[in-house]
C-alpha cells in the first residue's frame, strides 16, 4: 500500500523552500536566490541536505527589520 502523504499548508510550514519562500513573501525567485547567497549562515536558514529551507518565522522578523531589500 502507498504512504499517504501529510499535507500542510504554506503558511503552517516551519521551512519553506527558496521558491515557496519567495511566493509567500512576494518576491522575486531571483531576489530571493540573491539574498540567500549574501546572507550565507543566517539563522533564517538551514541546508536539508545540499537544499537550502527557510525558516519562515524568522526570516519574517529578519524582514520586517530590513528597509530595503
Amino acid at each position: 500500500m502507498g504512504e499517504k502523504r501529510l499535507e500542510i499548508p504554506f503558511y503552517a510550514r516551519y521551512l519553506l523552500t527558496v521558491n515557496e519562500a519567495a511566493c509567500y513573501f512576494n518576491i522575486g525567485a531571483k531576489k530571493m536566490r540573491t539574498l540567500v547567497s549574501e546572507h550565507e549562515g543566517a539563522k533564517w536558514m538551514i541546508y536539508n541536505g545540499n537544499r537550502i529551507m527557510i525558516k519562515r518565522e524568522l526570516f519574517a522578523s529578519w524582514l520586517d527589520q530590513q528597509t530595503v531589500i
